[in-house]
């Protein structure tokens, strides 16, 4: 009897009792394979230059000056001569119009007595002479002007029934109260007394 408890024993030793006592087979891993990324080479595609093509500049038509009126309103008229006092801004667009206005007006008028006006003839000049005085206040009485000075204008001459822009440039530094005026407008033919365009001032005796 002992016997076969010890055989029983022996066997149940010898026998797999559970599943777990068995051999596991291995699992089989997931293989994970990365994707090769291939990277396409760039193709640059060929610059196309488009071809410039000049474009022609719209001609600008300049409208013509509208007539002057003759005689021109708003001028003082001696016989057959007009004159007019240009006002700053008149001064200014015929400055615009004549290189000679405008280079004096930058590089004198700022420092010095000057004045614009505006001349014409019914008949024409070969030569224009304007006589003007340069007026300041009296030292002596701030309340009276005295003349500081003569000015003798000498200009180009103009067409009949035109007006000719002219500008009076003195020698007497700016000051308060200081202007030309009392011109005197002359039309002249044949040949000029002087340098033409020209400015001659002389200082009054008392104050030269």
């Amino acid at each position: 009897m002992r016997k076969l408890v010890s055989l029983a024993l022996v066997a149940c030793l010898l026998t797999p009792t559970s599943a777990e006592a068995a051999t596991k087979k291995p699992t089989p891993k997931p293989i994970t394979t990365k994707a090769k990324v291939v990277s396409k080479p760039v193709v640059k595609k060929p610059v196309v230059k488009k071809k410039v093509v000049p474009r022609k500049k719209p001609r600008v038509k300049l409208k013509p000056k509208a007539p002057i009126k003759w005689p021109p309103p708003g001028f003082e008229k001696k016989g057959e001569l007009y004159a007019k006092t240009a006002t700053p801004k008149e001064l200014l667009i015929a400055g615009s119009e004549n290189k000679y206005i405008q280079a004096n007006l930058i590089a004198k008028c700022h420092t010095t007595a000057c004045l614009g006006i505006f001349v014409g003839s019914e008949t024409g000049c070969d030569w224009w002479e304007i006589n003007s005085n340069v007026l300041g206040v009296d030292p002596n009485d701030p309340t009276q002007r005295i003349i500081f000075g003569s000015l003798i204008t000498l200009a180009t001459g103009s067409k009949a029934k035109s007006i000719k822009p002219i500008l009076l440039i003195s020698d007497e530094p700016i000051a308060d109260g200081l202007g030309i005026g009392a011109y005197t407008a002359n039309c002249r033919i044949g040949s000029p007394i002087g340098k033409i365009p020209s400015d001659t001032y002389t200082k009054s005796p008392a104050r030269s």
